[in-house]
Formats: structure tokens, sequence, C-alpha cells
């Protein structure tokens, strides 16, 4: 309804028609009916806009939240990572250090063993030198002569020359008289019965004298001397010194030789 001040009156809304006259009463109702439409779309869009508004700021919220835990996660990560780093670092320094003085100690044993290795040679050869003469001194086979005829002759003597024989022991164990066995050896190896007894018990002093500490009378009596002073002079016969003289002599050269 329009009133006469140019007001038109719809319900409860009023619209001013200043120039009532220039339009259509229709056009100007539904002009003002799109408005009211208008304003009622929206008062209706004000609330899906706030709930829109808040559901965003809660995502936002969550995302933030999100970050700051793979933020935190990602710290822990990379100091746990610079911690493993640094011990790696700590254990292959200690490593080198290992490794170095275990490089040390060896160019040292190298040292060492290149200094020590001369001495240890000769003295394994010195060694090796006074075995194989004690083992020429100590082979009773080495002075006696290959002769099946006078096999019984060495062996007996072999077997008793520790013991006071002479050649009629001897004789009388092979049962030859003694004229015929002195002739018999003499004829064979150019030397008597008593030369071989002799010769067999030098042997045996010069290996009591280098193998052990027995005193001479010892050795005297331990290889057939009932006499110590008959030794002495047997031994100065065939060695051109005396006993202990010869033992320190051979001794001395040992030393040297190590």
């Amino acid at each position: 309804m329009v009133s006469s001040n140019g007001i038109l009156e719809q319900g409860n809304f009023q619209v001013t028609l200043p120039h009532i006259w220039d339009h259509d009463i229709s056009d100007v109702y539904d002009e003002q009916l799109f408005s009211t439409r208008g304003c009622a779309k929206e008062t209706l869009r004000e609330p899906l806009r706030q709930q829109s508004f808040l559901a965003l700021q809660r995502t936002n919220t969550a995302l933030e939240l999100k970050v700051q835990e793979l933020l935190a996660q990602l710290s822990t990560a990379k100091e746990q990572f610079c911690r493993e780093k640094a011990s790696d670092h700590q254990t292959q320094t200690e490593l080198e250090k290992s490794l170095s003085l275990l490089q040390t100690t060896l160019d040292s044993t190298e040292e060492l063993l290149s200094a020590i290795a001369p001495r240890l040679e000769r003295k394994i050869a010195s060694k090796q030198w006074g075995l194989a003469k004690y083992q020429r001194i100590s082979e009773p086979q080495r002075i006696f002569p290959t002769c099946p005829q006078l096999k019984e002759v060495f062996d007996y003597i072999e077997a008793n020359y520790h013991q006071p024989i002479g050649l009629s022991d001897v004789a009388v164990a092979v049962g030859y008289s003694a004229a015929y066995l002195t002739n018999l050896v003499r004829r064979k190896t150019g030397k008597t019965v008593n030369d071989w007894i002799f010769e067999r018990r030098m042997l045996a002093a010069r290996a009591l004298l280098l193998e052990t500490n027995q005193p001479v009378n010892q050795i005297a009596c331990a290889i057939g001397y009932q006499y110590e002073g008959y030794f002495f002079r047997q031994f100065r016969q065939f060695h051109g010194t005396t006993p202990q003289a010869w033992r320190n002599t051979q001794r001395s050269n040992v030393s040297v030789n190590h």
C-alpha cells in the first residue's frame, strides 16, 4: 500500500517512493522485495561464514600443532644425529690414536728385532756348532775304523773303556793271545790295542770336560783311570796341555762365538 507521502508499506517494511509517478507500482514492489530477500540471504550467510572461519581456525591450529610436533621431532633427530656424529668422531679419533700407537710399537719391535737378529743368529750358529762338536766328540764310532775282523775288539773297548782294562783283558775277551792280537790290530790299523783304549778314554774325557762341571779327578775316575796323575800325564801327552786348561780354552772359544 502506498501512502499519500509516497511511502510503500508492505508488512513491516516501508519504502519511500519519491518519484512514484515515474515508476509502475509493481516494479517498485518487486525491487524492494528483492532487496528484502537479499538481506535475508546475507543474514543466513553470516553464521555459515562464522562456522567456516571457526573450522578453518581449528584446522589451522591443528596444523600449527602438527608442524610444531614435527619440528620438535626433527630437532630431536638432529640433536641425536649430532651426538652420534660427535661420538663417531671421538671413536674414530681414539681408533686413529690406537692405530698410531700400534704402528709405533710395531716399528720399535722391528727395530729391536733388527738389532738383536744378528746376535741371535750368531748365538744359534754357535750353539749348533757346539752341539755338533759335542756330538762328534761323543760318537765313539768316529774313532774306530770299520774292520769286521776287529769288530769284537772295538765293541769290547767301547763297552769297558771306563774300567781299568788293558791288552790282556781284551785278548781274553775275544779269544786271542795278547801277542797275536797286538800284531793283528797293528797290521790292520797301525795302532796297538792300548792306543785305541787310550784314544777312547781321551774322547770321553773331552766330552766330560766340555759338557759337565765335574772336577778333573772325578772325570779321571769316570773314564777308567785309577790315578789322577797318570790321567794328567796322558792328557798332556795327547793334547799338549792340562785337562783344566783345555776346558777353559774350549769354553772361552764357545763364549766368543756367542
